[in-house]
Order: C-alpha cells, then sequence, then structure tokens
C-alpha cells in the first residue's frame, strides 16, 4: 500500500515539474525577445538623439548667421524691423524744432539787418514756422571696428538757411566714411561733407543756449566737402587737419587745382577748454569772376568755461581776411561773441550773449565800415522727457555806414522776440 501511494506521489509531482518545465521554455523565450527588442530601441534611440544634435548644431548656425545679418532679435523674438542688428552699431538722433518769431521793431529795411551775409538766420518777421527738422545716424569707428560713417539730414527754415533750399526741402547737411587708423593712438579719416571744427555754435538748434545763432557764427563757414585727420594724442589735447574744396562753399564740384587746409588745437580739462584753429584757401565767393585768384584765411578762437556746477561760459573770436589779384575787393572783419547759461534749478536756464562785429569794404557790400552790435536773452525750460521750450529777446543795431549804399547813413535797429519748442531724440 505504501508503494502504491509513493508510487502515487512522484506520478503526480513527475507531472507538475514536467508542466512547468514546460511553462517555462515560452517564459524564456519572451524575456529573450524583450530583450533584442529593448537593444533595438535603444539602438534606435541614440540614432536619434544624435540627429537631434546635429539638426540643433545646424539650427543654431542658422540662427547665428540671421542675427548677423540682422534679420532676427539676439532674444528670440522674432523678425526684427529695419536693419537688425545692424542698429545695434548705429546711433540714431535728431531734433524737431518749431517757432513763432515777432518784430518788436523792424528796421527800415524788410527782412533782417545782415540777411545778404547770413549774419541772422530767422529772416521771417512775424510767423510761425518750421525751424527745423534734424535726422543724424552715425557709426563711430571703434578699435574694434574701424569702420564707420555720418550722415545728417536737415529741413526746416533755420536749416534751410544754411543748406540754400527751400523751408520745405530735406537737405545733405553732412556725410562721410570714417576709418580709424591704428597709428598711435589713432588717426581718424574722415571722407565726404564734414561739419567745420570752428566756432561755438552749431546750426542744430539743441546744440546752443540760444535760439538764433550769432553775428559772429556767420562769419564761420559751417561745412565742407573734403577730407579730415582728427587724433587725440592725449585724454585733454586733440588735433584736427583737413583739406577741402572751398573756404565756405561745401560744393561737391570743384574743379580748380586750389584747395583749402584747415587746422585746429583743441584742449579739454576739467573746468574750461580752448580751440584755437583757422582755415586758408580758396574762396569762390570773393572771387569777381568765380575762377580767379581769391584768397580768403579765418583765423577762430573758442574758449569754454565751466566754474560751478550751474554755469557755463564761451567766448568766440573771429578774424576773416580776404586777398588775391582777383578778389572782387579786399577787405577784413572782426568778431567777437560772449556767452553765458546759468541753470535755475534741474529744468531750467538762462542764457545772455553779446556781441560786436566789424566789416570792411565789400565783405558787407559797402566801401566803407560796418559795424553791429547785438544783445541777446533766452529762457529755456523742459516741459517733460525730450521737450523744451525757449523764450528769447534779441536786439541788434547796426551803426554807422556812411557807403550810402545800404542804409544811407545813420543807425538802424531790429527787436526780436521769439518762441520756441523743440523735441529732441
Amino acid at each position: 500500500m505504501r508503494s502504491k501511494i509513493i508510487t502515487l506521489v512522484m506520478g503526480v509531482a513527475s507531472v507538475l515539474l514536467v508542466a512547468q518545465v514546460a511553462a517555462a521554455d515560452p517564459v524564456q523565450e519572451q524575456l529573450r525577445l524583450m530583450e533584442q527588442r529593448m537593444a533595438a530601441m535603444e539602438d534606435r534611440l541614440q540614432a536619434t538623439s544624435n540627429e537631434l544634435r546635429t539638426a540643433q548644431t545646424t539650427v543654431d548656425e542658422q540662427q547665428s548667421l540671421l542675427f548677423e545679418s540682422g534679420l532676427i532679435e539676439a532674444d528670440d523674438s522674432g523678425v526684427r524691423s529695419g536693419v537688425g542688428g545692424f542698429l545695434d552699431l548705429v546711433d540714431v538722433s535728431g531734433v524737431v524744432a518749431a517757432s513763432f518769431n515777432y518784430r518788436l521793431h523792424e528796421s527800415d529795411v524788410d527782412n533782417d539787418l545782415v540777411s545778404g551775409n547770413q549774419l541772422f538766420k530767422t529772416p521771417n518777421a512775424n510767423t510761425f514756422q518750421v525751424d527745423q527738422v534734424w535726422l543724424t545716424l552715425d557709426k563711430a569707428p571703434t578699435e574694434e571696428s574701424r569702420g564707420g560713417f555720418h550722415v545728417e539730414f536737415a529741413a526746416g527754415t533755420s536749416a534751410a538757411s544754411q543748406g540754400g533750399v527751400s523751408d520745405d526741402e530735406l537737405y545733405l547737411y553732412s556725410a562721410f566714411v570714417s576709418y580709424l587708423a591704428p597709428i598711435g593712438n589713432g588717426i581718424q579719416v574722415d571722407l565726404g561733407k564734414l561739419a567745420t571744427p570752428f566756432g561755438a555754435e552749431v546750426i542744430q538748434t539743441n546744440g546752443n543756449f540760444f535760439i538764433t545763432q550769432g553775428n559772429v557764427f556767420g562769419l564761420q563757414p559751417v561745412t565742407h566737402t573734403g577730407v579730415s585727420f582728427s587724433s587725440q594724442v592725449t585724454d585733454e589735447v586733440g588735433v584736427i587737419f583737413g583739406v577741402v574744396n572751398d573756404v565756405y562753399s561745401d560744393t561737391a564740384t570743384a574743379t580748380a587745382q586750389d584747395k583749402a587746409y584747415y587746422g585746429q588745437v583743441q584742449y579739454s580739462g576739467d573746468m574750461f577748454g580752448l580751440n584755437v584753429g583757422g582755415i586758408i584757401g580758396r574762396d569762390s565767393g570773393a572771387c569777381a569772376t568765380g575762377t580767379g585768384d581769391c584768397l580768403t584765411s579765418v583765423v577762430d578762437v573758442v574758449l569754454t568755461a565751466d566754474p560751478t556746477e550751474d554755469l557755463s561760459l564761451w567766448a568766440n573770436f573771429d578774424w576773416v581776411h580776404t586777398s588775391g589779384s582777383d578778389t572782387a575787393v579786399h577787405g577784413d572783419a572782426f568778431g567777437i561773441a560772449l556767452a553765458g547759461r546759468l541753470a535755475v534749478g534741474d529744468t531750467m536756464g538762462v542764457s545772455s550773449r553779446f556781441e560786436y562785429v566789424e566789416k570792411e569794404d565789400t565783405l558787407v557790400g559797402a566801401a566803407d565800415d560796418s559795424e553791429v552790435i547785438s544783445l541777446t536773452g533766452t529762457l529755456d525750460k523742459t516741459l517733460a522727457e525730450g521737450l523744451v521750450g525757449k523764450l528769447e529777446l534779441r536786439w541788434d543795431t547796426q551803426l554807422d555806414d556812411n557807403s550810402g549804399s545800404r542804409f544811407a547813413g545813420g543807425r538802424n535797429d531790429q527787436v526780436v522776440a521769439i518762441a520756441q519748442m523743440y523735441y529732441e531724440f
């Protein structure tokens, strides 16, 4: 009986063992197949990862090229307007100015006292006008980027008085290309239509204390066409030398071999500065025939001082001399201007200017001397960010002129009140 039971138990155990072994074979096979599939998936994932890295590298390279070309923003904000990254290197600035000019007392002559010589550049009496619309694009050369350019466009009444165009006509005030040569502390070469380095005042209204430019300003050249070389010798001393087509005219088509040459030494300290320079050469405007021997020289000295934080002063002296066998009439002119501005708080200032100008011979269209005295007072107030309002009162008088050709002798006066607003950006 015991042997039968043992036999039965062994038989059952054998059956169960065989069944388990039989069941184990498919499981092992499935595990093996799963391992093969996992290995294949890992291979595919690795290949996909390699492809993604390659694609990302390509995208980064393409994005870098697009940014450098100025087509997208650096912060991936999308396609940019304008010329993109190029604008990061370019300074854009300008001013828009308008005014009302009222003559409290007019001279016997229409318009201004000396309009023929452009000494007074606000000629329209009792008129609302657009003084200036100014746009400046500038990319200064640096040691990292040695090429550059500068362009200025202008329009408006006071701007047009220099450009010789209509009040509403846009003209090119200056335009030149620049190269910073790696010589010494660097020599900047500017080629094209250049703003003069002379004088204490400029055409651009937000660069002056006053609404109107002074009479001494009228003795100076404003722009030249030619080439200049400038260098900062030390932190305080700079020099500039230029060769241009003409002393006063900025013509771009000067066929004459004679040119004009200018130079200036500039000193700028903590409290005062001094610029001493001059220009000499061909002056087509002084020639009787327009093509002969006409030589003009201009000596210009500008002294600036900031004795206190609130007070700024400047003095400007000019001497003009004409000569040459074909000069219409020889003559000299002398002018001196003294000006200052006192800040009243953070948003207001009061400025004043005194000028004396003496001109000889046909520099004023007369055979005898002509003298002009001018006094100007100006109040400026910052009305909002970038917006400035100015009120100005100016008195000009021309002393005895015995020629009889312009004022028939005696005194000639004018008093002008001007209100202006300008926005600079």
